[in-house]
C-alpha cells in the first residue's frame, strides 16, 4: 500500500470508528419529540419524572384558560372539592355551580374586559401553596358606560393549591376587588 493512501484510510478508519458505538435516532422536521406511536429509547432503566408547572403557572393556566373560554381546562385545574369565588361573577350562591361560576366570568371578559397581572407571590406550606397575586382590570374604550367604570380597578386573587397525582389543583380561589379609591 502506497503511504499517502495508507494515511488516508487511517484517517477515514479513525473517522466512522466513533460511530460504530452510535445509534441514530429518527427525528421529524425540527420536533424533539419522537413520531407518533413510537416511545422513545433510553440507556437508563428509569425515565425521568415530566417537570410539572408550579403553582403559579397552574394558576395562570386556569386565568388563561377562563379567558379564551376553555372551560375544561379550568375545571381540570381545580380540585374536585374547590371552593371558587369571584366579585366579577357577582353572588356566588347565584352562579351555581363551578361551571355555571366560570361561564359567567368568561361571558364578563369576552364583553372586553381582561386582567392584567401586576405582581404577584407565592408561599408554600406542607403539601399546599398560596399564590397571592394583584390584577388590573382593563375594559376595552367601546364598552358600554357600566363595565367602562371598572377600568382601572385593582383586584387581589388569593388561591389555595393542594398537590395532586396530576400535580397542583386550585382548592380555593377567591377574587375581590378592592375598593375604588
Amino acid at each position: 500500500m502506497k503511504p499517502a493512501f495508507r494515511s488516508l484510510f487511517l484517517a477515514g478508519l479513525l473517522l466512522i470508528t466513533p460511530l460504530w458505538g452510535c445509534t441514530f435516532e429518527q427525528r421529524g422536521n425540527g420536533d424533539d419529540a419522537p413520531p407518533a406511536g413510537t416511545e422513545a429509547l433510553t440507556e437508563s432503566a428509569e425515565i425521568a419524572e415530566p417537570r410539572r408547572p408550579g403553582p403559579t403557572a397552574t394558576v395562570r393556566a386556569f386565568r388563561d384558560a377562563v379567558a379564551v373560554g376553555d372551560l375544561s381546562l379550568a375545571l381540570a385545574l381545580l380540585d374536585r372539592e374547590a371552593f371558587f369565588v369571584d366579585d366579577l361573577v357577582g353572588d356566588p350562591d347565584a352562579a351555581g355551580s363551578r361551571g355555571e361560576a366560570l361561564l359567567e366570568l368568561r361571558a364578563r371578559l369576552a364583553e372586553g374586559m381582561s386582567l392584567q397581572e401586576e405582581a404577584s407571590r407565592v408561599n408554600f406550606s406542607g403539601d399546599g401553596a398560596v399564590v397571592l397575586t394583584r390584577l388590573r382590570l382593563e375594559v376595552l374604550p367601546e364598552m358600554d358606560e357600566s363595565i367602562q367604570a371598572m377600568d382601572g380597578r385593582i383586584l387581589t386573587e388569593t388561591a389555595v393549591l393542594v398537590m395532586t397525582e396530576e400535580g397542583w389543583r386550585i382548592g380555593h380561589f377567591h377574587r375581590s376587588l378592592l375598593p375604588e379609591s
